[in-house]
């Protein structure tokens, strides 16, 4: 069963194992995910709470933005974690289109950035620093009355960091290896 609000999700043949390393050797540009959530959206950074505990201040995001990151977590989890998929842990593109209700409008960083937090928070992906946010030339407001929504359209796009990363990892498991080897001998 697929949610509803689930446009499209990258097919894998029946028999793969490891689903993250097949959507992280998929080309530029490929179609990962898209899925939509109902609601209007808010951004994580207008009207700030700043709370002071013993010696210590925090700055909280609103109230009605945990509100709504709390309203996103079915959505995300629908989609993603229910179906088994660890978390992404590789450059994506984020195409994001935000639907108000009114024309009370946030700017468009914020609603990157909440977004961003709300998709890592629940699961899809492991970091958003992998998020490369882009827009093929379209503003990414709009104004629908009667249903405000967030569009997510998620692609694969190679992060810089990816190589370092990859090659960090190869000389951790040679290192362990090595390690593993050297215990066998004693």
């Amino acid at each position: 069963m697929t949610p509803e609000h689930l446009s499209f999700i990258f097919d894998f043949a029946e028999d793969t194992l490891d689903k993250n390393k097949v959507l992280e050797d998929l080309s530029d540009g490929t179609l990962i995910l898209s899925f939509s959530i109902p609601g209007r959206p808010a951004t994580k950074k207008t009207s700030q709470r700043v709370v002071r505990r013993g010696g210590f201040t925090r700055i909280l995001p609103s109230l009605l933005y945990e509100k709504y990151e709390k309203h996103c977590k079915s959505f995300c989890e629908s989609v993603w974690k229910e179906l088994q998929l660890d978390p992404i842990d590789f450059g994506i593109a984020i195409k994001l289109k935000v639907y108000l209700d009114s024309w009370i409008v946030g700017d468009e960083c914020g609603y990157q950035q909440a977004n961003g937090d709300i998709i890592q928070t629940h699961g899809i992906i492991k970091d958003d620093m992998w998020i490369h946010w882009i827009d093929n030339g379209e503003h990414m407001i709009h104004y629908d009355k009667e249903n405000p929504r967030i569009e997510i359209e998620i692609k694969r796009f190679k992060h810089p960091k990816e190589a370092y990363r990859n090659e960090k990892n190869e000389k951790e498991a040679i290192k362990e290896a090595k390690k593993k080897a050297k215990t066998k001998k004693d």
